[in-house]
């Protein structure tokens, strides 16, 4: 047996340690596999679904640090899923020296952080940096983390009136990057940063932007839009497109629709289709887009939003990557029956509950199925939004409004009442866009399982299964309480024994 075949052994031992709840020695034989096979970008990418478990804490190993500083840079990746480890680590070094670990240095240009206590380190340093000129590596990686959360953080009056001064008497490369830790360089008339340790910032903050907003012009429409929500729904992304996201895993071991699907759900019938065609339907900033695109092999995307904004930003992203058979357009879901194509599998996750008429954007997606096709969907549920409907009270009650100035407001009243603990550990708290998704949407639906299953029912489509995001603990939990059977009705009962089961969305195939 060569190394490679050793390696995939130590993978797969990997997978049934992580299976069994055995965290450490899983880490301990993906680690051996990665050291024999480095090349295998799976390997990469299992590590990277295993090690978003670990809180670690300072001084880590040297094989694991070595492993977290090339996964940082590896595109099989997601570095969402180093923010915990990092993030923990960085915080266990003594009081004030979290900026000391390099790998958390280098992280925050590509993630948002969802740390309470990391995000009060960086604010401190902020305010500091207004006063005196830091390691200017740190200062960048500062700014690159408070543009990509959209300037979310809190910031006083006195930093306020200080940032205006300062913009008055830019000169060092020291203020430049203290400025962009408060306001895009994009708001200044002449930032002339190429070629200076602050490039990629100038990049990021004003080169960027302006080719998203050249793009989002050039999309071409497929329909107008339809109705006053969708008016609303349109303008809240436009001001916030929606997820903020810098880097995500771009090396998938892509493989064939009915493989993917038949792995997921085995009794499923799932015809062969060699090359896919796939509808995005509410693709946002094309995260979910480029990934399904490179999850399924052979597969061309359209990928349609009713946010121009949204859609520049992914068409930014796709060029980026360099991926050529996704296309981007503009249009409304309740005004897509018109569309003559017909598509192998319709995605549709954390749209449908933001229409007008969820039921009627659904029938209209069933329609636009091939015969067998496939959906993918993802709703809302009311029983995993219980805490963001406390927000949603609080704000009601406060006043708070879906500014800059209401949502910073917002998230300091969440964060100074325990009742509301869970929101602050929601990834969504920790960007500006996020936010306002979370708690602010002009136009929000919920359900329950029953009204669920009544849906598909009433659509003549049949539940397929849950795709969960946990390595499988979900799934266990089910099967520990009524066998390999998945049926709405027995998940509605484990949803009412533990309400958080769906806390992000119920995510389901039919078909």
């Amino acid at each position: 047996m060569g190394e490679t075949e050793i390696a995939l052994a130590h993978g797969q031992l990997s997978a049934r340690q992580l299976a069994d709840g055995a965290y450490g020695p899983a880490l301990e034989s993906i680690a051996t596999a990665l050291r024999l096979a480095p090349a295998i970008a799976p390997l990469w990418a299992q590590f990277s679904d295993l090690i978003r478990y670990f809180s670690l804490s300072h001084p880590v190993p040297p094989p694991v640090r070595e492993l977290l500083s090339k996964a940082l840079e590896h595109p099989a990746v997601d570095p969402g899923n180093l923010v915990l480890p990092i993030t923990t680590l960085a915080l266990s070094r003594s009081a004030g020296t979290a900026f000391d670990e390099p790998l958390l240095v280098r992280m925050l240009e590509d993630v948002v952080i969802r740390d309470a206590s990391l995000e009060r380190v960086i604010t401190d340093t902020r305010r500091r940096m207004l006063d005196e000129a830091l390691p200017l590596n740190i200062m960048a990686a500062v700014a690159h983390q408070c543009f990509n959360t959209e300037y979310v953080f809190d910031e006083t009056a006195e930093e306020a009136a200080k940032v205006e001064r300062l913009r008055d008497s830019l000169g060092s490369l020291h203020s430049y990057a203290a400025y962009a830790a408060y306001r895009p360089l994009g708001t200044l008339q002449d930032a002339k940063l190429d070629g200076t340790p602050l490039a990629s910032l100038a990049r990021r903050q004003i080169l960027e932007p302006m080719e998203e907003q050249r793009l989002a012009a050039e999309v071409p429409s497929l329909t107008d839009e339809k109705g006053g929500v969708s008016a609303a729904v349109r303008a809240q992304y436009e001001a916030n497109p929606y997820p903020r996201w810098v880097r995500m895993q771009s090396s998938f071991a892509a493989a064939p629709l009915r493989q993917i699907v038949k792995e997921l759900f085995p009794q499923a019938e799932v015809p062969a289709v060699e090359k896919p065609r796939i509808l995005v339907a509410g693709c946002g900033t094309g995260q979910n887009a480029i990934a399904t695109a490179l999850r399924f092999a052979g597969a061309s995307v359209l990928a349609v939003d009713l946010s121009r904004a949204s859609l520049g930003y992914a068409q930014r992203k796709t060029l980026e990557l360099g991926l050529k058979h996704i296309e981007y357009r503009q249009a409304d879901i309740l005004a897509l029956g018109a569309l003559e194509e017909r598509f192998d599998l319709i995605e549709c996750s954390g749209v449908l509950h933001h229409l007008e008429d969820p039921f009627e954007g659904w029938r209209i997606l069933a329609g636009l199925r091939k015969p067998g096709g496939l959906m993918r969907v993802g709703l809302y549920s009311e029983a995993g939004r219980r805490a963001v409907l406390r927000g949603r009270a609080l704000i009601a009650a406060e006043g708070f409004t879906p500014d800059p100035g209401g949502i910073r407001a917002c998230r300091a009243a969440i964060r100074n009442d325990p009742s509301l603990v869970q929101i602050a550990r929601n990834e969504d708290f920790y960007s500006m866009s996020g936010c306002r998704d979370l708690m602010f949407h002009v136009h929000e639906h919920r359900f329950s399982l029953p009204q669920v299953d009544s849906m598909i029912a009433r659509l003549g489509l049949r539940f397929l299964g849950f795709e969960f995001p946990d390595s499988g603990a979900t799934l266990t939990r089910y099967r520990a309480k009524f066998s390999q059977d998945s049926n709405l009705e027995n998940w509605h009962k484990l949803e009412q024994e533990f309400p958080d089961t769906f806390a992000r969305m119920y995510q389901f195939w039919v078909a």
